[in-house]
């Protein structure tokens, strides 16, 4: 079940404190082959519901698990950023060599908070666990020196984690494929209806303009403790003014892509996952 927390003295170089909303998934069970469809589809699902402003959807399915579709999030280069970000995760993730990838600028440290139910290492024989860490953040002006200086301030407001276990052995059988396939369809189901209830919750979201950052861990600590700026959904001008509408808008496409994959699913014969 998706863990939902308040963090506390997020803060970027000028290190302005405040406390932000964190949201763990459960973990998500995949072949190596399909990490990018199934991250694609959390991350787009993730930053449409979150995008400052209203979004003109677009819908788009998943090519390793059909009965899957979800909104793209076609705000500036926000597409590129997620692709940028899951061929990180797949080369640190996959590859194994225990890197992070930051998806932006600048990188800061966070205090670390609390911990998830999940291990830090899996069972599973042939597996990796990764984690891709959607942080959103707001940027503050200070004035020092009677004005004639300026230091930007960073303020987290939310984090998304994203545990991912990857499995790297080839099925062995055609049959034990399906299944890997169906264990990842469902998990993915889950993550979007838990994504779904966690983005009711508006009121920590900053009036003025925001930025978002992608990035990619190896381990749960380093997931907690990790953040860094970067570009991101660009200026929400009036954005208090219009939030509750284009919360709601957002909101509702998503929830008729959820239950569109769910009529998919139960029209699927001997379909239990």
């Amino acid at each position: 079940m998706l863990a939902s927390a308040i963090g506390g003295a997020g803060s970027g170089s000028t290190g302005g404190a405040m406390s932000w909303k964190e949201h763990i998934l459960d973990e998500i069970p995949v072949a190596a082959e399909d990490v990018g469809d199934a991250l694609t589809c959390l991350l787009h699902t993730i930053l449409f519901t979150r995008a400052p402003g209203p979004v003109r959807p677009s819908e788009a399915s998943c090519q390793a698990f059909p009965n899957i579709t979800y909104a793209l999030c076609a705000v500036g280069d926000v597409s590129r950023k997620v692709d940028h970000a899951v061929r990180s995760f797949e080369e640190s993730t996959v590859l194994g060599d225990g890197s992070s990838y930051l998806m932006g600028a600048n990188s800061s440290v966070m205090t670390p908070y609390g911990q998830p139910s999940m291990g830090a290492s899996s069972n599973v024989r042939g597996a990796n666990n990764g984690y891709i860490v959607v942080t959103f953040f707001e940027r503050k002006v200070k004035k020092a020196l009677f004005g004639l200086m300026s230091n930007e301030e960073k303020t987290v407001f939310e984090k998304w984690i994203v545990p991912v276990t990857v499995t790297s052995s080839p099925a062995a059988s055609q049959e034990e494929k399906e299944l890997c396939a169906g264990e990842t369809e469902a998990a993915l189901q889950n993550a979007l209806l838990h994504i779904l209830t966690a983005v009711q919750s508006i009121e920590h979201i900053p009036i003025a303009m925001y930025d978002f950052e992608i990035r990619t861990f190896n381990s749960v600590e380093a997931a907690q403790v990790g953040s860094g700026y970067g570009a991101g959904l660009g200026n929400c001008d009036g954005f208090r003014r219009d939030r509750l509408q284009r919360s709601e808008q957002n909101l509702s496409e998503t929830t008729r892509m959820i239950e569109k994959n769910e009529r998919l699913r139960n029209a699927i014969p001997g379909c239990n996952y």
